[in-house]
């Protein structure tokens, strides 16, 4: 998985990329999904600090944008919400997927016997 880590009005400090990369590899080992690439742009105005995160999936993209006066604290929601996006994808995928055939007869045989009994 690529990672791209950018900083806007600041620099990125070996504690700062350090956090992102486990935060993000933690986020990718927990998903059965491809995940190609990640980047996150940091922004700084004033005093608040402005997370952009995209996750590039094989034929998704999630993004989240969350806006704090901590930089880690915005970085942080952002992975949450990705990682909901994550959650809501992964369930949408394995709802699509049927049940076999000869497991719903199957199941079918099963509720006839104990009806018999």
């Amino acid at each position: 998985m690529n990672i791209s880590i950018i900083g806007r009005q600041f620099g990125i400090t070996q504690a700062i990329y350090g956090y992102v990369t486990d935060q993000l590899k933690s986020l990718v080992s927990a998903t059965p999904l491809k995940i190609t690439s990640a980047s996150v742009v940091f922004g700084r105005e004033k005093n608040r600090f402005t997370t952009t995160l995209v996750l590039n999936c094989k034929y998704h993209t999630l993004k989240a944008e969350v806006e704090s006066f901590d930089l880690y604290r915005s970085f942080d929601a952002a992975v949450d919400k990705v990682g909901h996006q994550l959650y809501v994808l992964t369930d949408r995928v394995r709802d699509h997927r049927g049940v076999a055939l000869r497991d719903l007869e199957y199941a079918h045989a099963e509720t006839a016997m104990a009806g018999e009994e």
